[in-house]
């Protein structure tokens, strides 16, 4: 006999425009989706998921759009109290170099707190920063205060730092050098001091490992740090291209294309994440695709380096031959967060090359995800992934209906989401952050900000 008794769920979400950004982008026109456990249970059509469910808790989106919570795939996220500074370092001898030289843990905590408040009124559900914390223990907090995810890795990890200094002057100072490793021997203990994050099963921070700049790490630094990463099974981030002078003038000093080296050397792979790569040859994209190594996109930093000359951003031809290409903000100093399509929409003009709402979607979500070794647990509504997901607000301005893959992708957001879940827990709900006030986070960021000011002489 048949038992065609409802299954039970804890809430679920129907009478949406469901963006699922599964393998085939399928978009529900009246969907639904289930969650139990924090994980999502079922998607599907709102008629066929009711019969199928009793709910704990129900959520009528009213025709608006559901789609997976963005992920900003790297950020420096102490630096986002500086968002508005660097204008007033024009014409002084401070750089950011100073800035981060000064920062204090609470600093960072507090720099982390506004972004997460920030990003949850954004739609995003997670962030990523490459190691640019010099106290991790500051801002892991923030994941469980805010109901965000944070991914995490080893602080500063380098021990080449002259390479930077040469390269990059605006982003270095003594007292900011003064905290990066003295020697490999330091760089080498640092590495894998985040991994202890990945025990707890479910947590919302996670840790990987990473190097940071480009051309700033020896070999055996470089080979120690796959290789711990192989052996924990997370992703290995690394900085490469930023700088496209530095980066065409290391080819020139090794007689061939760095990725087609890399290739050589056993570096790329699925397991391999490379961040801005604002030179890329031709046949560098045959190479990354054939290996599975993955990209993040910073747009911002892509058009500054478009402006100096000699990149080759070939973001969109990457992603159309099968490369992982996820979007980020860097660090936002010219943008929101919900504006990032808009700027990779632009980025992608300038080189001629149009793009669709479904390619920069995928960036901000799935593709995101992929580049830090998520995608099994997030970045798409797909059964038994986490429940990290977005109801967009029925008065906002951009959802006109015509397009809800672009109005959402790409347009950002005129009104807040009515709703925000990680874990399938809401964070965020008509208006307000549901775990951090909001008026005290933007308080204490203020507070923090004078302070460094006064600190760096500004």
């Amino acid at each position: 006999m048949t038992n065609n008794a409802p299954n039970s769920c804890d809430l679920l979400i129907h009478n949406g425009i469901v963006l699922t950004v599964d393998e085939q982008n399928t978009v529900l026109d009246d969907g639904a989706v289930a969650i139990r456990d924090g994980r999502i249970c079922a998607v599907g059509p709102t008629q066929d998921i009711q019969a199928r469910f009793t709910a704990t808790e129900t959520f009528d989106a009213h025709a608006c759009v559901v789609h997976p919570g963005f992920i900003d795939a790297h950020i420096h996220i102490s630096q986002y109290t500086s968002r508005s500074v660097l204008p007033r370092m024009s014409g002084t001898a401070i750089t950011m170099g100073d800035w981060k030289a000064a920062l204090s843990p609470a600093d960072e905590h507090a720099s982390a707190s506004l972004a997460a408040v920030d990003y949850l009124r954004r739609g995003y559900t997670g962030f990523v920063d490459p190691g640019t914390i010099f106290e991790p223990d500051a801002v892991a907090p923030v994941a469980q205060e805010a109901g965000i995810r944070i991914w995490l890795t080893d602080p500063y990890v380098a021990d080449q730092v002259e390479v930077l200094a040469r390269d990059e002057p605006d982003l270095v100072s003594p007292g900011f050098m003064r905290r990066w490793p003295a020697n490999t021997d330091e760089a080498l203990k640092r590495l894998g001091s985040q991994l202890f994050r990945n025990r707890e099963q479910g947590s919302l921070v996670r840790g990987f490992v990473g190097l940071y700049g480009a051309g700033t790490a020896t070999r055996v630094l470089h080979e120690t740090a796959r290789n711990i990463a192989r052996e924990n099974g997370v992703q290995f981030q690394e900085h490469r291209g930023y700088n496209p002078r530095a980066y065409l003038d290391e080819e020139s000093r090794n007689g061939c294309s760095t990725i087609a080296r890399l290739a050589d050397e056993g570096v790329l792979g699925p397991g391999t994440t490379f961040t801005h790569m604002n030179v890329v040859h031709p046949g560098d994209i045959s190479i990354l695709a054939e290996f599975g190594t993955r990209i993040i996109w910073c747009p911002f930093a892509q058009l500054r380096a478009l402006g100096a000359g000699p990149a080759e951003p070939r973001m969109l031809e990457l992603h159309e031959k099968g490369v992982s290409v996820a979007l980020a903000t860097d660090i936002p100093r010219t943008q929101n967060f919900d504006a990032l399509g808009s700027v990779a929409v632009a980025g992608l003009a300038a080189t001629g090359r149009p793009a669709r709402g479904t390619e920069i979607l995928r960036m901000r979500t799935i593709d995101a995800a992929r580049s830090i070794g998520a995608d099994e647990e997030v970045g798409s509504l797909e059964v038994g992934k986490f429940a990290d997901i977005v109801v967009r607000s029925p008065i906002a301005g951009e959802m006109l209906g015509v397009d809800p893959v672009w109005e959402t992708a790409v347009l950002g957001l005129t009104e807040p989401p009515r709703l925000v879940l990680t874990n399938g827990v809401p964070q965020f709900r008509d208006g307000a952050t549901v775990r951090l006030d909001m008026e005290k986070t933007q308080q204490d960021a203020r507070g923090s900000a004078r302070r460094m000011m006064n600190r760096v002489g500004l």
